[in-house]
């Protein structure tokens, strides 16, 4: 049985609810005008077509590329290549739920290693290391860190997998928010994947969060050649095929790539640092992640979950409850509203935190 996943049912309660949106965290969705003429929706060539594509903007080879349904679908199919009955995969916390929740439903056991905020939320090698148990089969974090935004390092991915590998372990990186604030060249091609950084690295990410395009789910793993394979199979008993329409939008998005990033640069505008200004001007605790979408405040110690839900219901203004991180006294703030309203979301949620 698979497990539930709080969060998302939350979230598809409540976002989109509040006039003043500080919860939803990807860039606003484009116009179907904006993608310009699509393939045929029935042409059988389009998923080959897809995976070149998608090995072209990430660098990979396209025996590496296994193109999926948005990244929860392809984290669900890294841990459905490398875990078993009974294995252990060592997440990240605080966690962006699906993280862990995909490895429980392939009937994996799941454990945690700290970012600690007190660390600016970093992957510490060591710490990772020292939670490792025998039947450790993967580790997963996210760059950027969902919640804090924190960006990891490529030479501690590096260091993490070199570490790991001895051990027969694979790391996991869920990417989906590593190409915020640079997004792609001018040939369209996306900063560099963690996939890159040791040959036990398997990367999932997607369009969905960066680019505006959400609604098709354009998602990928990238993983050794076996891996592939094995991903293969765990779609063929999931779906069968990916429906050929899916695969034809998916080219035309990653067609569009650099004008896609123009125009979330240009949403995106300086959001961010206002954000943190008001942070420290009240001061918050505050993760200052240096690029991305969100952030995370740590408030205190009591649950703020009721407050949230009544700032949403009273002042029309929503973020995310940290208990959905397991942070429970936090929040996450997003910007991915209009510009125009991020001040007087920003004064909303401060009355309500008063309250906390």
């Amino acid at each position: 049985m698979i497990p539930p996943t709080p969060y998302l049912r939350w979230a598809q309660r409540h976002h989109g609810t509040a006039e003043h949106d500080l919860a939803t965290s990807g860039i606003p969705s484009i116009a179907e005008s904006e993608l310009g003429p699509v393939a045929p929706l029935g042409d059988g060539a389009a998923y080959p077509a897809l995976k070149a594509a998608i090995a072209r903007v990430t660098g990979a080879p396209p025996r590496e590329v296994l193109p999926a349904l948005g990244t929860s679908q392809a984290l669900f199919t890294a841990y459905a290549s490398v875990l078993g009955e009974g294995d252990v995969a060592l997440v990240e916390h605080p966690v962006y739920e699906p993280l862990a929740v995909a490895a429980r439903a392939v009937s994996a056991r799941v454990t945690h290693f700290e970012r600690r905020h007190d660390r600016g939320y970093a992957v510490e090698v060591d710490a990772v290391m020292s939670r490792l148990e025998p039947r450790t089969r993967a580790v997963a974090i996210s760059s950027l860190h969902n919640p804090s935004g924190a960006r990891v390092p490529d030479a501690t991915i590096a260091a993490l997998a070199s570490a790991l590998a001895p051990r027969g372990v694979w790391l996991i990186v869920d990417e989906v928010y590593a190409p915020f604030d640079r997004f792609t060249s001018d040939d369209g091609v996306l900063p560099a994947s963690a996939r890159r950084l040791g040959p036990n690295v398997i990367a999932v990410s997607s369009l969905t969060k960066g680019f505006g395009v959400g609604l098709h789910r354009v998602g990928w793993m990238l993983a050794p050649e076996e891996i592939v394979e094995r991903g293969v199979d765990a779609h063929i008993a999931t779906v069968g095929l990916l429906p050929a329409s899916h695969a034809a939008v998916g080219v035309r998005c990653l067609e569009r790539l650099p004008e896609l990033a123009a125009r979330a640069r240009r949403l995106l505008g300086t959001k961010r640092e206002r954000v943190a200004a008001w942070a420290q001007a009240r001061s918050l605790e505050w993760s200052a992640p240096e690029a991305g979408l969100f952030g995370f405040a740590r408030v205190g110690g009591s649950p703020l979950r009721e407050v949230i839900e009544a700032g949403a219901r009273d002042h029309g203004v929503l973020a995310v409850p940290g208990e959905f991180f397991g942070a429970p006294g936090a929040l996450r703030i997003a910007w991915s509203l209009d510009e125009a309203k991020l001040d007087p979301a920003l004064a909303r949620l401060e009355r309500v935190l008063a309250r906390a």
